[in-house]
């Protein structure tokens, strides 16, 4: 059994941050907000060729559904995150 998605700490480069504010307008405190220490988060892992093995996220900013990319740090805690992206979606 596929135990539940615990973020307990999650890394947001400023690159990551930039594009999410200017792209989507998401903040960083509102991606960090939705995941970080969040129970019964709804995800799908996705093991993708060309980036690797990551979860999806959905979950809702302000009344809008967004979809997180959530990265396994490297050689960390398994708890521990890098954001790859952020953004909403139509319902």
């Amino acid at each position: 059994m596929e135990r539940d998605l615990w973020v307990a700490w999650l890394n947001v480069s400023e690159r990551t941050a930039e594009k999410i504010q200017h792209l989507h307008r998401l903040t960083e405190d509102e991606v960090r907000d939705a995941v970080v220490c969040t129970e019964n988060l709804t995800y799908t892992w996705d093991d993708d060729p060309e980036r690797g093995l990551r979860a999806i996220v959905e979950t809702h900013i302000r009344s809008r559904k967004v979809l997180i990319v959530l990265y396994p740090a490297d050689d960390s805690f398994e708890d521990e995150y890098n954001l790859g992206s952020a953004y909403p979606v139509n319902s």
